[in-house]
C-alpha cells in the first residue's frame, strides 16, 4: 500500500539522520551498529490508534500520528437509577405540600326528613264574566228499525129505517162499498122505527174486513140498502188507519246522542275561546255549569230517514288571579304544615294549587281547589357542626349509624375509603344537603 512505504521511507531517514550525527568525531555508543556494519535484523512496531481520512484539498502531515480515546456512554439502568433517585425526594415533598394545602376532604350527603302534605279547600276569589250563550245545529241519517203490521180501517155506519117498526141489524153484518170493499159491522145496530116524514136511525163503528191502506175509503162509499125491508145503510165519513205491511227507518237515541256530542264539544270550546278574550292579564279561567238544550226535529222512535239535532248552551265563567290564589293557597298550607309537621320544616318547591270548580252564591264566587306540596327539614348551621363533630375520626360505618340517628335526617351517604378513618379536623368533612325536590 502506498501509505505504509511512506511509513517506511520516513524511519530510513530517521535513522540516516542519526548516523550523520554518529561521525562527526563521535564513537558509535556500544550496542548501536554502524550502518557499514550489516545490522542484525530488528522487528519495528507500528502502533495505529486512530486513522483519519484525508480531504483531497488537505496536505498530508507526514509523520504525524493522532490517538483519540472514546467517551463511553453511560447505560439505561445507570440513567434510570439516577432519575428515580432525584424523582422519589421531590414526589414525596410535593404531596406532603398538597396535603399541607390540600388536605383530603370527606363528602356526607345528608338526605333531611321531608313530608308531602295535601290540602283541600275553598277560597272567596275572581269576578263573574257575563253569560254567552252559543247554539249549532247538525243533520245526520237515522239507525232506527221500524215495523207496521197489517192494519184495517176503521169507520162508522149510519142505518136508516124506513118502517113504522123497530129494526135490528146483527153485529158481524157485512156491506160492500162501491169500490169492492167489504165493511163488517162490529156491533148490533138497533133502528128505531120511523116517523114520516123522518126515518129512524142509528150509528155504529165497523171496520175494513181485509187489512191494508185499501179499507181507507171515502164518505158514501158505501150508500146501499141492506139487512131488511126499508133499511138504507150508509158511510157519511171517510174510514181511516188502514195500513199495509212494511219496515221503515226510525229515529234512534244514539242518533240524537251522536249529533249533539260534537256539537256540545264545539260549543264548549267556541264559548272558552270567547271568555278567554275577555281575560286580564296574570287571570285563569274557572267555568261555571253550562245550561244545555238539545232540540231534535223528530223525537226517539218516530219514523224518520234524517233527524236535525239543535245544541244551545248558555254558559258564564269565573275569571281569578293565579298570583292571589297561589298566596292564598299557601297561607292555608303553612298553617296546616305547622299542624302537620310542626316547626323546623320549611317548603321546597313550590306549592302546586289546581282548580277543580268554581261555584256562585250571589255575587261572590267560589273555587274549590286542592294543593300539595313538600315540607324539608331545616338542619341549622348548629346542626350540622354537631353532625361533623358527631362523625370526625369515625369509622365510615360508625359515620352512617351516627347521622341516620340525628333527629331530621332521613338518610345518609359518605364517600370515603371503607377501611380508613374520617378526618378528625371538622374543616376537613363537608356536608352536602339534598333539599331540592
Amino acid at each position: 500500500m502506498q501509505k505504509r512505504n511512506t511509513l517506511e521511507e520516513d524511519m530510513h531517514r530517521i535513522l540516516a539522520k542519526s548516523d550523520e550525527q554518529n561521525t562527526d568525531g563521535q564513537e558509535p555508543e556500544q550496542g548501536i551498529p554502524s550502518i557499514d556494519e550489516p545490522a542484525p535484523l530488528q522487528d519495528i512496531y507500528v502502533y495505529i490508534v486512530r486513522e483519519h481520512d484525508e480531504a483531497p484539498d488537505q496536505p498530508n502531515d507526514a509523520g504525524v500520528i493522532e490517538t483519540t480515546l472514546a467517551p463511553k456512554k453511560p447505560s439505561l439502568l445507570t440513567i434510570a437509577i439516577w432519575f428515580f433517585a432525584l424523582l422519589l425526594p421531590l414526589a414525596s415533598i410535593a404531596l406532603q405540600l398538597s396535603l399541607a394545602f390540600h388536605p383530603f376532604i370527606a363528602t356526607v350527603t345528608i338526605v333531611p326528613q321531608s313530608q308531602r302534605i295535601t290540602l283541600t279547600g275553598t277560597v272567596h276569589l275572581g269576578r263573574v264574566i257575563a253569560p254567552l250563550t252559543v247554539s249549532q245545529s247538525q243533520t245526520i241519517p237515522t239507525t232506527g228499525k221500524g215495523h207496521q203490521d197489517a192494519k184495517a180501517a176503521t169507520g162508522f155506519i149510519t142505518f136508516y129505517n124506513g118502517q113504522f117498526t123497530a129494526q135490528t141489524i146483527q153485529a158481524g153484518t157485512i156491506l160492500t162499498g162501491a169500490d169492492g170493499i167489504h165493511i163488517i159491522t162490529d156491533q148490533d145496530a138497533m133502528i128505531p122505527a120511523g116517523n114520516p116524514p123522518s126515518y129512524g136511525q142509528t150509528t155504529i163503528s165497523a171496520h175494513a174486513l181485509q187489512a191494508g191502506s185499501k179499507g181507507n175509503i171515502q164518505a158514501y162509499d158505501i150508500n146501499q140498502a141492506c139487512c131488511a125491508a126499508s133499511v138504507l145503510a150508509k158511510n157519511i165519513s171517510s174510514f181511516t188507519g188502514g195500513q199495509n205491511e212494511r219496515d221503515y227507518q226510525t229515529v234512534a237515541k244514539a242518533d240524537i246522542d251522536n249529533a249533539a256530542r260534537p256539537l256540545q264539544t264545539a260549543l264548549s270550546e267556541s264559548i272558552t275561546a270567547a271568555f278567554h278574550g275577555q281575560l286580564n292579564l296574570g287571570e285563569q279561567l274557572a267555568p261555571l255549569p253550562c245550561s244545555p238544550t238539545i232540540s231534535p226535529d223528530h223525537q226517539p222512535g218516530q219514523e224518520a230517514t234524517r233527524v236535525t239535532v239543535t245544541v244551545s248552551d248558555t254558559c258564564r265563567a269565573v275569571a281569578y288571579n293565579t298570583d292571589q290564589l297561589q298566596r292564598e293557597a299557601l297561607l292555608l298550607m303553612t298553617s296546616q304544615a305547622m299542624r302537620t309537621v310542626g316547626t323546623g320544616y320549611h317548603l321546597a318547591g313550590k306549592c302546586t294549587v289546581v282548580v277543580h270548580k268554581a261555584t256562585l252564591r250571589g255575587a261572590t264566587p267560589t273555587l274549590v281547589f286542592s294543593s300539595v306540596s313538600t315540607w324539608v327539614y331545616d338542619l341549622t348551621a348548629k346542626e350540622q357542626e354537631h353532625v361533623k363533630a358527631l362523625l370526625a375520626g369515625k369509622t365510615k360505618q360508625e359515620a352512617l349509624h351516627l347521622v341516620q340517628s340525628v333527629p331530621g335526617i332521613a338518610g345518609a351517604s359518605i364517600a370515603w375509603d371503607e377501611n380508613t378513618k374520617l378526618p378528625k379536623d371538622t374543616r376537613s368533612l363537608h356536608l352536602v344537603l339534598i333539599t331540592g325536590l
